[in-house]
């Protein structure tokens, strides 16, 4: 088997394949074209390493590879047919993503605000949890209290987001 046997429609499609499991970075793939094409001695290893060293030292996605890849199989057209293979799946997770966040954006909306003061509160829980240890003067809580009134001089609604959370916090700790 030569190199010349891999066409650009079976590139394209172990591309796109192997990107699907390849959330987060571009590994996935490793594995897959390893299987797929060096170990059946399609694509010589020696290649396929220099190909991930470009894809790794460039900038960019950990995917990037897979063109170099695409090219020492069948040249530009190779190269093009993976560039085919790492995008589609992108385009049709976006578009799903895309599609559902439109659908849920009423939810989204209606929870947006009370989600805002739960994490509001978990986080000033967490805050307090680690401030309590610090024994904190009057004077210092003051000076907190100053500058949160600085910060929020010109706009009162994170105030009340803060106020919101921090009384939310204070009664967590209560029921501590």
């Amino acid at each position: 088997m030569t190199a010349d046997s891999v066409g650009v429609l079976e590139i394209m499609g172990v591309v796109l394949v192997s990107c699907l499991f390849s959330l987060g970075g571009g590994n996935g793939p490793l594995a897959v074209i390893q299987d797929r094409w060096v170990g059946k001695g399609l694509l010589d290893p020696g290649l396929f390493a220099w190909a991930i060293a470009l894809g790794y030292l460039s900038p960019g996605p950990k995917a990037g590879f897979l063109s170099g890849v695409g090219y020492y199989m069948y040249g530009l057209p190779g190269a093009a047919a993976a560039i085919a293979g790492i995008v589609i799946p992108t385009w049709i997770g976006s578009a799903a993503v895309s599609y559902g966040y439109n659908r849920l954006a009423p939810v989204i909306k209606a929870i947006s605000l009370p989600a805002g003061f739960v994490i509001a509160g978990m986080i000033t829980a967490a805050a307090w949890d680690m401030a309590g240890p610090m024994a904190l003067s009057a004077i210092e809580l003051a000076a907190v209290g100053m500058v949160a009134v600085a910060v929020a001089w010109r706009n009162l609604e994170p105030v009340i987001v803060v106020l919101g959370a921090a009384l939310a916090g204070l009664a967590w700790w209560l029921c501590r």
